[in-house]
Formats: structure tokens, sequence, C-alpha cells
């Protein structure tokens, strides 16, 4: 297959509109010579050779020859720009804004813009600081790679069909069909023609096509909508709950949240409806009997709380934030810091955590400055904070990030499959997907590969059935030469001001 920009034999850098007089360029030559020019000063540094070839993928994989204008707020701090030659008449450029104060895109990137402009800027910030002569080639590229998780897409295809999978790999029959997930309760929903049914995995329509739209099953029973109402049938495609929903929702520990004329409120699966309390503003689901809602509290400022199943008030509301109960456990959010409370709300944790995730098989993730570890229901670090970055247990493991890859500890933080994958996602049905060179696929709990890494994107497995998506076949592409990419980098003013001297 032909590369874009197999031909550049540069990449520069702008650190200021081209046409400014403080110009700072930064080159990354084939040799792997790196050299930052400013208007007082130059600086130089020597990457391996494979580095210049590295970023040169990145561009192609990110189709920057075919990039078009995205454009943001006006009142955006900075402005990049993406420029690839080709040839003496031929010209790409993209244009993105990003705000300066919080480092945020306005407007839609193409993938991959913001990861590599993010990597030239740390790599002209080192230059400017200096690299010691002791200092390891491995430790400077993993340090100028800290926290950024290139994206891969098929560059010159677009999306690949989704496929269901067996937990062999096998592809399902039902895979050509135009079923969408979830997949529960043995069941998908399926369009057929314009209208909805259910279908079994082998392909089997078993509800007929009859309704406007679906949700899909959980707990036994799926919302569809008839003309212009939500209602619920139940496996054998009985209509259990009339249509007469303004808007619907999946059913969750008996419960599912719908609209009902001008009223929000909870039915359970006879149908009973409950209005939600006065004053709600936001409601979750139910699980563990309590569902977390929004409401203003006694002086008159919106905060979380929960509600029990008939309605009443089971913990006032008084966090910042509130998630769901786990374990017997919820996480909650006081003055930005993350603490534990029990169902009748006292504090088992206090607040003292800047980054916490839910309880999950009695342990819970703290995350700190990079680096996470586990607590018990008792708030003792069980398992240090050693690892860059880590899940929730499932299944007994958790995925965690060790040095530059991930893998997967057991419950006494010993290492159970060591890692090797770029990425890690949780247990679930005995599998876990994993991604290898950019490509998912999935493996046991002894860490051994049960389905290839071929994928370009890979779900969890349940009640053995797994989505995944294929790649796009590759369409290829004529290479018409590209001397250099430039990558300007310019701070705009607002109307009025004076240039910086």
């Amino acid at each position: 297959m032909s590369r874009t920009l197999s031909r550049a034999t540069q990449i520069v850098y702008r650190m200021w509109p081209r046409l400014s007089s403080d110009e700072e360029t930064l080159v990354i030559a084939a040799s792997g010579d790196v050299s930052l020019n400013t208007r007082d000063n130059k600086y130089n540094l020597r990457l391996p050779e494979s580095a210049f070839e590295e970023l040169v993928e990145r561009l192609e994989q990110y189709s920057f020859k075919s990039v078009t204008g995205v454009h943001g707020d006006a009142m955006a701090d900075y402005t990049h720009e993406i420029e690839v030659h080709e040839g003496t008449r031929k010209k790409a450029r993209c244009t993105l804004r990003f705000n300066h104060e919080f480092g945020t895109l306005i407007g839609h990137a193409p993938t991959g813009i913001k990861e590599t402009i993010t990597l030239l800027s740390r790599l002209a910030e080192k230059l400017t600081q200096g690299v010691h002569p002791d200092e390891h080639l491995d430790t400077l590229l993993l340090e100028l790679g800290r926290g950024i998780d290139f994206p891969y897409i098929n560059p010159h295809g677009g999306p690949g069909a989704f496929v269901l999978l067996d937990r062999s790999g096998k592809a399902l029959p039902a895979s050509p069909m135009a079923w969408s997930m979830p997949y529960a309760d043995g069941l998908l929903a399926c369009k057929v023609d314009d209208r909805y049914g259910f279908i079994k995995i082998t392909g089997e329509l078993v509800i007929p096509a009859a309704f406007n739209l679906t949700l899909g099953f959980s707990e036994g029973l799926a919302a569809v909508k008839v003309e212009d109402r939500w209602g619920y049938i139940d496996t054998r495609g009985q209509m259990v709950i009339p249509p007469q929903f303004t808007s619907a929702s999946h059913f969750s520990d008996g419960m599912a949240h719908v609209q009902l004329a001008d009223k929000g409120g909870f039915v359970d699966q006879d149908g009973k409806f409950t209005a939600d309390r006065p004053g709600t503003l936001q409601v979750g689901k139910y699980v563990e009997g309590l569902a977390r809602f929004k409401a203003l509290n006694r002086i008159g400022v919106a905060c979380w709380g929960y509600i029990d199943k008939a309605g009443d008030i089971a913990i006032q509301p008084e966090y910042d934030m509130a998630f769901d109960f786990g374990d017997g456990i919820a996480r909650i959010q006081q003055d930005d810091l993350f603490g534990y409370i029990d169902p009748r709300g006292k504090v088992i944790i206090d607040p003292q955590y800047t980054e916490a995730s839910d309880f999950h098989e009695e342990l819970a993730a703290i995350h700190d400055e990079g680096h996470t570890g586990y607590i018990n229901r008792d708030g003792e670090m069980v398992i240090d904070m050693e690892f860059r970055g880590g899940g929730n247990f499932s299944e007994g493991l958790a995925a965690v990030g060790i040095g530059t890859k991930m893998g997967y500890i057991d419950r006494d933080g010993k290492i159970a499959i060591p890692p090797t994958f770029e990425v890690a996602e949780s247990f679930a049905d005995g599998r876990a997907a994993i991604r290898m060179n950019h490509k998912w696929g999935y493996i046991d709990r002894q860490g051994k590969t049960v389905i290839e890494p071929n994928y370009e994107s890979a779900r969890p497995f349940r009640d053995g059935v797994a989505c995944a998506r294929l790649f796009a076949k590759p369409k290829p592409i004529v290479h018409t030469g590209s001397p250099k990419v430039i990558v300007n980098l310019g701070k705009t003013k607002p109307k009025g001001a004076k240039a910086s001297s």
C-alpha cells in the first residue's frame, strides 16, 4: 500500500505564526537530529532514527493529507494549523482552536492531532530545559509520551462492520442482520424494514417486528415504542405494561424511570407508577434499593441524596455528587474530595481522596497523581499505590498499568497476568478485551489469548456474546510526494490588544 508521507524529509513545528519575528521552529530530521531555533538560542538533541519514522507514521495514520477546516469559538486563545505540502501546488490545511486556560479543544479535531501537538510541545520544552548526559534514551522517550494515548484509526477506510462473537471468537449467525445491543435475556433488537422486533443469536426472529423503536431487554422486559407512546413487553412479546409513556428507560433493580404526561417517575414491573418527589432536579437508576437524586437542600443549594423505592428520602441531599451503591457502599463527593457512605447515610470513609472509584468485590481504586492503589471497606490501603492507573476488580482481577503497559493483579496486589497490553479492560463472563498493536482481542483469566487481536474495537462479553468491530478494507491512495510537514502554534490576540514584545 502507498504511504501518504513516505517521502517526507523533515517535520517542522513552528511555535509561533510563520510571519512572526519571534518565530521558534522545531525541526526533526530523518537522521534523528532535533533542533529548536529561537530568536536568541539554538538547542540540539539526538533521537533514534526510528523516532522520525514513528512521527511520520502518526501523521499518515491520522490522514493529515485530507484534513479540512475545523472552526471553534472565536474567543479561543490558541490556534493550531497543520499544513501538509505535497508538491508545489497541493496543500491541505486544518485549523484548530484550543482554550488556553483549560487546555481543552473547542470543536471537533481530526483524530490524533491534539496528541501529536502535545508530543511536539513536550519535545520543544525538553530541548530548552536540556538533557542530562546520563539520562537514558528510553527514560526520555517515556517522559515525552507520558499520558498520551494515540488513538488508532483505519487511515484509508471508513468504519468497519460490527460482528457478534461467541466465546471462541466465532462470528454468530445473527451478525449480518440489522441488530443492535444490548444482548440480554437471550434476545437482540433487530430492525426489519422500518420496524423493530427481536431475534436470537441464531438469527431466528422470535418477536415480530411490530415496534417503532426499542431500547432492548433488561431484567426480562423491553421498552418498546408503539406510535408515539412507550410501553414494555416480556420475552414472549406480550405487552405487559401498556404504551402510555412519552419516554422510557431500562429496568434496573426492578424499576424504570419514565415520563407519564407531565410527570416523571418510576414504574415497577407490575406497571405501578410512582411520581418523582416534588422539587426533584435529576434522578438516577435504582441499585441495591436506592436511587440517587438531586434536589435543593435546606439552604437552597442543589445537592445529591438518595430515595428508596417508595420515593421517600432515605439519605438527605447534602453531597456535591453521589454515585450508585455497590457492595453496600456508595461513593460521594464533598468539597472536591471523595469518600464513602453506607445505605443509612453514615459516612464510613471520610471524604479525603482527590480521585476515587466505586467499590467492586470489596475493594475500591484510589488515584493520586497518576498512581493507583486499592482500599478496603475500612479505608485501609491494602494494595499500595504503585500502579500507573488501574480499573475495578472483576472476577478477582483488576487491570493496572505497570510501566508503559497494562496487566492484571489479584486481590493481594500480586501480578496475575504480566503487563503486555497497550490497553486492558475488566473481566466479564471469563473474558477481557485487550489491545495490542492498536488491535483488540480477548484473553481468559489465565492471560491466554482466546480471540486474536484483529478488531478495531471490542466490547465486554455478556451471556457468552460480545460485540466487536471489524476493520474496514483499506482504500489505496496515490502518493504525490511530501517534502515536509509544518505545524504552526500561534497565540491569537483579542481585538485591540498590542503585540507582545
